[in-house]
């Protein structure tokens, strides 16, 4: 049905959603709260019209209104400011992870986050101590699909909360990756260490994975994770390696 002029915006928005997210942006900046009557001038809304809107993000969880009467940000606005902000300060707070990764296990670790469901990007990396390492990846692209960072991003992880992939961006490369979560208990990333084939095998790999999954443990805590990843691990799988 095609919308009355009255109805609808210069942008094609209905009138509505536009009062809608001009609200969010109000309350939103007014963390202490801000009154009726100031949310609805800031709008150029009457009192009565912005009521409406403010029960309706009250409802959605986008706003709460004090017992004071005045209206401020709700537990769902909140909880996605929290998971914006963990996930741009991911690359930073990764910093001691892949340190950490990179000198126990001698290998190059990364921290790929995803730019769509197709892609993720190596967004922070830490280079292996071996003198022939893994070091070309930092700021490129990898495909999701049939790779570690991908099974990760998607949390197709092992019993141990890792996946490993050989062969599966370059030729005698292996990549073993865990996700990392954010503070809504949302995949936000993934961890990786990455080597050589001929080298992360048997007791390395196994080493590998063990510090691997622990060290996405405690990022995910950082990030606020509310639950221990470790407990997400959802297929019980024995633990293997797999070519793609």
């Amino acid at each position: 049905m095609v919308k009355a002029p009255s109805e609808t915006s210069l942008n094609g928005r209905p009138r509505a959603t536009d009062r809608g997210l001009a609200l969010v942006r109000v309350v939103a900046a007014h963390p202490l709260g801000i009154a009726l009557a100031d949310a609805a001038r800031a709008v150029d809304l009457t009192p009565s019209t912005a009521l409406r809107q403010l029960r309706s993000l009250e409802s959605a969880g986008f706003a709460e209104r004090l017992p004071d009467g005045l209206f401020v940000p709700g537990s769902e606005l909140l909880r996605i400011a929290r998971s914006l902000a963990a996930s741009a300060a991911l690359p930073r707070l990764a910093e001691p992870m892949l340190a950490a990764l990179a000198e126990h296990t001698g290998e190059s670790a990364y921290l790929a986050e995803p730019i769509d469901g197709r892609h993720a990007v190596y967004a922070a990396m830490e280079p292996g101590t071996h003198a022939v390492r893994h070091v070309s990846w930092l700021g490129q692209r990898v495909p999701r699909r049939g790779t570690a960072v991908g099974a990760a991003l998607a949390g197709r992880v092992e019993a141990d909360g890792t996946v490993v992939r050989r062969d599966a961006v370059e030729t005698g490369v292996t990549a073993v990756s865990a996700p990392v979560f954010d503070a809504g208990g949302q995949v936000a990333a993934a961890l990786s260490v990455v080597g050589p084939s001929y080298r992360l095998v048997d007791d390395a790999l196994l080493r590998a994975r063990t510090l691997l999954a622990a060290q996405a443990r405690a990022l995910s805590a950082l990030a606020g994770a509310p639950v221990p990843p470790a407990s997400r691990s959802p297929r019980g799988r024995t633990a293997r390696s797999r070519r793609s």
